[in-house]
């Protein structure tokens, strides 16, 4: 049997910047690394399957796990079974992004968000607003699919006829819908108050998003400071709390309600954030926020491989400080989410799986 320290599920095949990183991290470790593209991905789970291969950390960017024939959702799950960890864990990523699921865990955690109704899919075509409906969701509304990603089948200046909510249903039948108030941030900075904040294990890395161009920023010491941004890090390390996912990155938005300005998350939980490099493209993620990304994974792997736990101690990364924090709870642990020792399925060889280690 091959056995693999570290495995990246990651579609393309081009040695993009995020890939580079950890090939090179991993050699610098003395890890073995596999990358796990479309070229390769069949034999892969083919060997995972049988027993031929063994992945101790998996990353994954690609899974859909609510479409039964994708193959990168089968790679985590047999990772997993055979007592491996996956980055994010399979059944908590089911939960986690489902957007009508984690909508009431927030609301439950005191975490603002926006005003929305939750369109079941079995309900009618034919669904109305009430009017005391349409008074709180405002014009123009958003309507997203619950487990939507990459923007798809989001309508974004809904007006709330029958068409298009039925237009928007109609990309995916079988999900829930969300009508969801619109949020207008102010500015600070001139800038759009509107954040992507990603959580990478132990740390907290605040952005700058322009959600209309698309558009990354890393924030700066004095704008943490002056702005008091704080509360992007401790909306994220809830969410964290909730979830106990590893890897992830949320929206949140500054508005104003009620003459006071209130932090709000905007899209709840992003399990594959996007690693493109700034300069890869200009849409991309700051360089250095994609090199910190993967050392720190890098880094938590080498220590659960070597049974030790991630750091509790939550830091907020910034574009020049990183500051050590106190009052965000516990980072989540991986430790324990890994298989017992011995897991009670059996390769064609008849030979019991062990686990993590074996």
């Amino acid at each position: 049997m091959k056995r693999y320290d570290f495995a990246l599920n990651w579609s393309g095949t081009k040695r993009e910047f995020f890939v580079g990183l950890f090939q090179n991290l991993c050699k610098e470790r003395k890890l073995s690394f596999l990358w796990i593209s479309q070229d390769n991905i069949r034999q892969v789970l083919k060997d995972l399957e049988r027993g031929k291969i063994k992945i101790k950390i998996l990353l994954d960017t690609e899974a859909t796990y609510n479409r039964k024939d994708d193959l990168y959702a089968r790679v985590c799950y047999s990772v997993k079974d055979c007592g491996g960890v996956v980055i994010n864990d399979p059944d908590r990523t089911k939960f986690a992004v489902d957007k009508s699921v984690i909508h009431y865990e927030l609301i439950n955690a005191n975490i603002t968000v926006p005003y929305t109704i939750v369109v079941r899919n079995w309900e009618p075509n034919n669904f109305r607003l009430t009017d005391e409906e349409r008074k709180k969701l405002k014009t123009p509304f958003i309507i997203k699919p619950a487990t939507g990603y990459g923007q798809l089948g989001v309508i974004k200046e809904a007006r709330g006829s029958i068409k298009e909510i039925a237009q928007a249903r109609h990309f995916d039948r079988g999900d829930n819908f969300l009508l969801q108030e619109k949020i207008i941030p102010v500015r600070l900075a001139n800038k759009r108050a509107w954040f992507r904040v990603f959580n990478v294990f132990d740390t907290i890395i605040p952005c700058w998003w322009d959600d209309h161009e698309n558009l990354y920023e890393h924030v700066l010491y004095e704008e943490f400071n002056n702005y008091r941004l704080f509360l992007l890090a401790k909306i994220v390390s809830k969410i964290a709390s909730i979830t106990r996912m590893a890897w992830f990155s949320t929206e949140v938005a500054i508005d104003e309600y009620d003459d006071k300005l209130r932090f709000i998350a905007i899209d709840y939980v992003n399990d594959q954030c996007d690693m493109s490099a700034k300069s890869e493209t200009s849409s991309g993620v700051p360089d250095a926020v994609v090199e910190y990304t993967a050392k720190n994974i890098v880094n938590s792997a080498v220590r659960l491989i070597n049974h030790q736990d991630i750091r509790k101690k939550y830091s907020i990364y910034l574009k020049d400080a990183t500051i050590d924090v106190r009052g965000l709870g516990s980072a989540p642990s991986l430790l324990k989410q890994m298989f017992p020792s011995v897991v009670h399925s059996k390769n064609k060889n008849n030979k019991k799986r062990t686990g993590l280690f074996g």
